[in-house]
């Protein structure tokens, strides 16, 4: 038993059965590319039962050291196999939870909250367009295994280079576009890639999950200038170049609220 599941397990057994929170063990880490590092956790039984209406594609939160939380998206969940896959952007040490994933092992222990509920991750469609950055490769994964067969989908991705690409799946006609920016915090070309493209017209959605100036402007672009319904759209952001996590959520909560 490695000193990692030690302090951790005594530090969080606390919260194994509170809100939706359990404690679970590493059975494997895979990078499956230079920058993405693949975590599968074992499930036990009481967690199968525990998160019985989790669905693969939604949000969960990893609990760190010192009380640091973060998002991610639950990249694949499978009762039978008794798994939790959570994908990681691997960037060093440069970020608490990119630290964890670079330095975990089969056998260590952490703390993971998840919501059940099983809302669609996305509304019916004919065409669908999905734009993301490096943060959005999981959740968009997700979202075009369960696009049904009969439907289009593009998907335009900003990734550090080509290294980086992944195999994505899907029933749905694909076409994928990889776009490379090895130093996203220093600015992305997505909006004025989507911004010069043909969208998709008709019955139609996209979903938007990138940097936070990006988003913000695709959202006004989607609603202001195009004025489309707001069911047709999604702009979302992970983060905002120069501030932490923290710090972002803190921000959009006030905006929110304001």
């Amino acid at each position: 038993m490695s000193g990692n599941k030690i302090e951790i397990s005594g530090r969080l057994n606390k919260i194994t059965r509170a809100g939706g929170q359990s404690v679970f063990t590493v059975r494997e880490k895979i990078f499956l590319t230079p920058h993405y590092i693949r975590v599968k956790f074992a499930m036990t039984d009481d967690q199968l039962e525990l998160f019985s209406n989790v669905q693969t594609g939604a949000h969960n939160k990893i609990f760190l050291a010192e009380g640091i939380r973060r998002t991610y998206t639950t990249r694949h969940i499978d009762f039978v196999e008794k798994e939790l896959w959570i994908d990681f952007v691997a960037h060093g040490d440069n970020g608490p939870a990119s630290a964890w994933a670079n330095r975990t092992r089969s056998g260590d222990c952490i703390a993971i909250g998840m919501k059940e509920g099983r809302r669609p991750l996305f509304p019916e469609a004919d065409d669908y367009l999905f734009v993301g950055d490096s943060t959005a490769l999981p959740v968009i994964g997700a979202m075009l295994e369960q696009l049904p067969s009969g439907v289009s989908a593009q998907v335009i991705m900003e990734i550090p280079g080509k290294a980086d690409e992944l195999k994505l799946s899907s029933q749905a006609r694909l076409a994928v576009s990889w776009v490379y920016n090895p130093q996203p915090e220093q600015g992305s070309n997505l909006a004025a890639i989507v911004r010069n493209m043909l969208l998709p017209s008709g019955n139609r959605f996209v979903f938007v999950a990138a940097e936070y100036d990006t988003a913000k402007y695709l959202k006004s672009y989607f609603k202001n200038e195009l004025l489309w319904p707001p069911e047709t759209f999604s702009a979302m952001s992970y983060w905002k170049r120069g501030e932490s996590e923290d710090q972002s959520s803190a921000r959009r909560r006030e905006e929110r609220q304001g």
